[in-house]
């Protein structure tokens, strides 16, 4: 018999945890100012503005990330 994949194991529920929640939490915390800063940059380019879209879309993107780590992964 082979070993089962972690989450089919007996007592676990598939939640993610450990090393895991940490990868989760940190590509949470890259990808929100990252895809909005894009979005940023799309704007500005689009209204030739200066770069003002894209320094609020990082803003925005990385509180958005720390308040969606804090209440998906807090305690």
């Amino acid at each position: 018999m082979g070993e089962q994949p972690p989450a089919d194991r007996p007592g676990t529920n598939g939640a993610p945890h450990g090393e895991s929640m940490a990868w989760a939490a940190i590509s949470t915390l890259v990808a929100g100012p990252a895809t909005w800063g894009g979005i940023g940059w799309l704007v500005d380019h689009w209204l030739g503005t200066g770069r003002v879209f894209t320094a609020s879309g990082v803003v925005v993107g990385f509180i958005a990330s720390v308040y969606i780590v804090i209440t998906k992964y807090g305690q």
